[in-house]
């Protein structure tokens, strides 16, 4: 099949390979059991995409085709335009796409799948006195419009409660909703905001059969592609079923169907979170009984809400408390007191701990980072004790109420991991979402981050599971005194293509405990008025292999054994570098997570030089131990994006050419020329696509492990 040219096609330099790079889609859902087209209506380097690849294979995709190139007898496939088919068995739930073709793998959108009728407008009205019509029950894909506001009107037949939701953010829009119910008086009946992290929700009780309207916007009053956004609104029980599986955990697990709780600090949750069902309204002093896990929610006149239990003399107590990880828009501080009981009036508080914001780790692109607190202490006394709960932030505009889990118990000591593909730039503040083209002979890495709970301290091996054929990555481990690190995979020359999702798995040094790492992506980079990373939770870790693409540029780093050195000696690791067309340029080698007392100056391997040194310096005050390191290669690469392209179109207008120099043909001569004249169109259009560009790349090198010892 021959693809089509995309128009979006963008033949500048940039400072990383061309990979591909999804910001939109025509529609964020649909019914199962519906068909459906879907086209890429934003993104990077979306030529020749040829396949949808959903996390549910109940979920399939197929391209649309167009009209036939004249005299090819081969269809054209429509590059970017899908006709979607989903499986009636499909659960409801929000799922991911992503898009696959000559520039890679995409970067993950989410994907609502409902029970309900999932209806596409391609424009919505922004006039309040003729709003677009609304059907009860079923969920609107829309857009919205810049410095617009668009207007719905539903109608009821009979009184009834109704749920009004807008989902934006869990479509991974842009938009900040603003969502206002009208009665047929004009008068507004309730409004509600969401934020970067939570989507607005209106309920309204026993409303009066009639006609009301609905407005909505983004809050800045941005809009275009990157803004959709899906409206529902729910009368009684008709379609609340649909809109609680999307809002509430299912207790199930369903191949490729996404958490409701997605931020990246929702990881450090326990895996059974409990939600606002199970919350409790708390008396004036709550007694627990140790050990203890509880929900309950958070007074309404932000007094404090005070708890008390008892503890013995040396006993370790866990305090964890969680909120804002479980999307609630809240900021709790915690005081833990010891209670001294007088003979006479008041007991006496003795300040034993208090906690704000419990960890702060990684940076750019991803900061896991929560306002929960969280506190590890010890009994002093065999005595009762009191902890405190403040919400700092009530979050009024974003829901009425806000609830919390509160567990205090003995420590459990262990470990949570996140990992991403990680952004090849040296400056962070460039970080976005992106895909994966692993060039054969080429090298991605998977950055790791590990969040240490109740005081576990202890090194973690980590590894990469599931790799495909022709693809490796070195275990590396992390140290006790590290928080993150990075895992470089590797293809070799001969990879054969393939789209492949891995998992990371850590295992402490005692193979007690082992941790699968939970999946995060970059959803959206600064811009649009938000200077910062937007990330959640998804579904697969997932990866490509171009079997189009050889690096230019292959590196090795030691011999890929553990290297020994002793605190206060040096040691010297060889760089080899494969180098082929494109790739003769000086490499700069910039070493990455470096451990306390060990230090790696910046090397460089100069032009068409295949050989270099590391040089490691262990000074006496290295801790002894495994280290894992990485080292970001800075160079200038020479690389053809896509000369496959013109070599189709090339023999495509060599075709022609032998049929207009065909006597036989000589009656259509005349539509031979005109299909050469748009050949030659094609021929010029795909020398663009094939012209040799130079990119400042950044690649990660093969991990190196080194293990300190005593002299």
């Amino acid at each position: 099949m021959i693809c089509a040219l995309f128009a979006g096609f963008s033949t500048s330099a940039s400072a990383q390979f061309n990979v591909c790079e999804l910001r939109a889609l025509s529609r964020t859902g649909g019914q199962s059991g519906a068909e459906f087209d879907l086209d890429i209506v934003a993104g990077d380097r979306l030529n020749e995409v040829s396949k949808l690849v959903f996390s549910n294979s109940g979920i399939v995709a197929q391209q649309r085709e167009g009209t036939q190139l004249p005299f090819s007898g081969q269809p054209v496939g429509l590059s970017g335009k899908f006709r979607v088919r989903i499986d009636q068995a499909v659960p409801v739930g929000a799922y991911e796409v992503r898009v696959s073709g000559r520039h890679g793998l995409s970067n993950p959108r989410v994907f609502l799948v409902t029970s309900s009728e999932s209806q596409f407008l391609p424009s919505v009205s922004h006039d309040p006195l003729a709003p677009t019509s609304l059907t009860v029950g079923t969920f609107v894909n829309a857009s919205c419009v810049t410095a617009q506001q668009d207007w719905f009107r539903f109608e009821l037949k009979e009184p009834a409660d109704v749920r009004v939701d807008l989902f934006a953010q869990r479509v991974d829009s842009r938009m900040i909703g603003q969502l206002k119910v009208i009665d047929a008086e004009g008068k507004s009946l309730a409004v509600a905001r969401g934020s970067d992290e939570f989507d607005p929700a209106i309920t309204l009780s026993k409303l009066d059969a009639g006609v009301y309207k609905i407005m909505l916007h983004d809050f800045l009053y941005r809009g275009g592609a990157e803004f959709p956004y899906q409206l529902v609104v729910s009368m009684g029980t008709d379609t609340t079923s649909d809109v609680r599986a999307l809002l509430e955990d299912q207790n199930q697990k369903i191949a490729g169907q996404l958490p409701v709780n997605r931020l990246p600090s929702s990881v450090t949750c326990a895996p059974e979170t409990a939600g606002a069902q199970d919350a409790l309204e708390p008396s004036v002093v709550q007694r627990l009984e140790v050990p203890s896990d509880s929900v309950w929610w958070f007074p309404k006149d932000q007094r404090g809400q005070v708890f008390e239990f008892t503890a013995k003399k040396g006993e370790q107590i866990s305090v964890k408390l969680a909120s804002d990880r479980l999307g609630e828009p809240s900021d709790a501080r915690l005081f833990v007191e010891r209670i001294e009981p007088q003979e006479t009036g008041e007991p006496k508080y003795h300040a034993v701990a208090q906690s704000d914001d419990s960890f702060s780790l990684g940076s750019e692109p991803l900061n896991l980072v929560t306002k929960d607190p969280v506190v590890l202490w010890t009994a002093s006394h065999d005595s009762d004790y009191r902890l405190i709960v403040h919400d700092m932030d009530v979050g009024e505009m974003l829901s009425e109420r806000q609830f919390f889990e509160l567990h205090v118990g003995k420590p459990e000591p262990a470990f949570d991991l996140v990992a991403y593909p990680a952004f090849p730039t040296k400056d962070p503040k460039l970080c976005r979402g992106f895909g994966s083209k692993l060039f054969r002979g080429g090298a991605e890495a998977i950055h790791v981050i590990a969040a240490r709970r109740d005081g576990w301290t202890g090194p973690i091996k980590l590894t990469v599971e599931d790799l495909p054929p022709g693809v490796t990555a070195s275990e590396v481990v992390l140290a006790a005194n590290q928080h993150e690190t990075q895992i470089t995979l590797t293809a070799a020359e001969d990879a054969k293509a393939v789209d492949f999702n891995v998992t990371v798995a850590g295992v402490s040094a005692d193979s007690t405990m082992k941790t699968l790492a939970t999946p995060i992506t970059q959803v959206w980079g600064r811009g649009a008025g938000r200077d910062f990373v937007q990330s959640r939770v998804n579904a697969d870790l997932a990866f490509r292999v171009s079997d189009q693409d050889v690096s230019p540029l292959t590196i090795r780093i030691g011999d890929g054994q553990i290297s020994k050195v002793k605190k206060a000696e040096n040691l010297s690791v060889p760089i080899t570098l494969a180098r082929r067309e494109g790739g003769a340029e000086a490499c700069i080698f910039r070493a990455k997570n470096l451990p306390p007392g060990v230090t790696i100056a910046d090397v460089t391997v100069p032009k068409d030089a295949k050989e270099g040194k590391l040089e490691l310096k262990v000074t006496d005050k290295a801790l002894p131990g495994t280290y894992s390191l990485w080292l970001q290669v800075e160079t200038k690469l020479k690389v053809k994006p896509n000369v496959q392209a013109l070599e189709r179109a090339e023999a495509y207008r060599k075709h022609l050419q032998t049929l207009h120099d065909d006597p036989s043909k000589a009656s259509q001569l005349d539509s031979i020329k005109a299909a050469i004249t748009a050949a030659d169109k094609l021929v010029e259009a795909a020398k663009t696509e094939a012209k040799e560009q130079q990119l400042t790349v950044y690649i990660p090198s093969p991990n190196l492990t080194i293990q300190v010892i005593d002299p």
